[in-house]
């Protein structure tokens, strides 16, 4: 499973056979006040969108949204979403690993949800590099990641020492806590407000 990771055919198998039991249906609590505490529009990236729920969302609050993800079916499922709701976002069947060049520098915020805890161990770290590089001046990472504690994946443990030493010479942590609003499945969950060091 692990070479897959970011393989579009083995993402796509997982939609078409309904194993995408990662997905809650909705969006979690957490981001209903992230984004009730933004002050502005903001250009905003949901990498691994999925069938879009974070990104929708973020688009409904009056953000500019582009979201991408490996699957075909993810993408066609969240663009007939934001088609149905009259919303506007630029879904893109994308590797996040290699975003498109013309993005560098583009967002001032990137939300990250289960898709770092999807990589393999060896494409974490290439995913972080390719998410600092889409972020402009002042841009952040804001991360709601999964410390389950248990081996193997994915979804891959994401507790606090195994992300702090993922953002080494990466990213510097502005600030992170426990979430309250998790569903019981995800507990516990921590929220990390990331912003990439000077390049």
């Amino acid at each position: 499973m692990q070479a897959m990771s970011t393989d579009a055919g083995h993402w796509n198998a997982r939609y078409a056979e309904g194993r995408d039991r990662w997905d809650l249906g909705r969006s979690p609590p957490i981001l209903d006040r992230l984004i009730a505490a933004q002050t502005r529009p903001r250009r905003v990236l949901v990498p691994g969108a999925g069938h879009g729920h974070d990104a929708l969302a973020w688009a409904r609050a009056g953000h500019r949204v582009v979201a991408f993800d490996f699957a075909p079916l993810a993408v066609e499922s969240l663009r007939r979403r934001a088609s149905e709701q009259g919303v506007e976002i630029d879904v893109r069947e994308v590797d996040v690993l290699d975003p498109p060049v013309g993005l560098r520098g583009h967002f001032d915020l990137v939300w990250e949800q289960t898709c770092l805890c999807a990589l393999p161990p060896e494409q974490r770290r290439p995913y972080l590099q390719a998410m600092a590089q889409v972020l402009g001046p002042g841009g952040q990472l804001l991360a709601l990641l999964w410390a389950h504690g248990n081996e193997g994946g994915p979804p891959w443990d994401m507790s606090p020492v195994v992300v702090e030493q993922l953002l080494v010479g990466l990213f510097t942590v502005d600030r992170r806590e426990r979430v309250a609003e998790s569903i019981v499945e995800r507990e516990p969950e921590w929220l990390w407000w990331l912003r990439p060091l000077a390049r």
